[in-house]
């Protein structure tokens, strides 16, 4: 059991990894200048240390469960050729990542969910997708790309310094911070707004 936790936690990091070197490619909604500035700057070792906290640092707007539902249906069919992409990048990612989740959902459904704020109803079709459909879903996911919501500006800036000092302590409260807001998004909770904390350093 702890060898397959250890696996889950390699492929959601690599899936992480990924993402953070997409930014390289330009800019992604839902990340600020500022953060993009930095994580362009970012070295190989403190990126693989940002890439390993225990949430997506991107997402699909899977909240969105209307779109999912529609996105995952079995209407869903090939592109139309000759099909122009608009975002190469995002959607290669985008299909790394769908098949990575559609296979890491049926092993370890709710570790998936609370990494990536799946609701259960799009967990559940997720899973059930046909191979043959993970391409044209993931033509159409990649516009739906984005940096992670719940993170607030300041809270991404708190990663980067853990990550650039090598700050392994900080790197997991602020990890538990950033899991806790994706599991209420799975769950539908909106996200309030709280006051300012310290963080511990």
């Amino acid at each position: 059991m702890h060898g397959e936790t250890e696996l889950y936690a390699r492929d959601f990091a690599e899936l992480n990894e990924g993402f953070l070197e997409l930014t390289a490619c330009g800019p992604r909604p839902g990340l600020p200048a500022s953060v993009l500035e930095r994580l362009a700057r970012l070295n190989a070792r403190p990126r693989r240390r940002l890439a390993s906290v225990s949430f997506a640092l991107f997402g699909f707007g899977f909240e969105d469960e209307a779109a999912w539902a529609s996105l995952l249906s079995p209407g869903v069919r090939d592109l139309e050729h000759p099909y122009d992409p608009r975002d190469p990048a995002a959607e290669r990612f985008a299909l790394v990542a769908l098949t990575a989740l559609r296979a890491l959902v049926r092993g370890a459904p709710h570790s998936v969910s609370a990494w990536i704020g799946l609701p259960a109803a799009t967990r559940a079709r997720l899973a059930e997708l046909e191979i043959s459909l993970l391409a044209p879903v993931a033509a159409q996911a990649g516009a739906r790309l984005h940096g992670r919501r719940s993170l607030r500006e300041g809270h991404w800036h708190r990663l980067l310094d853990a990550a650039e000092r090598g700050d392994a302590r900080q790197l997991v409260v602020l990890s538990a911070l950033g899991k806790q807001w994706t599991i209420r998004r799975s769950l539908g909770i909106e996200l309030s707004r709280v006051p300012k904390r310290r963080y511990l350093r």
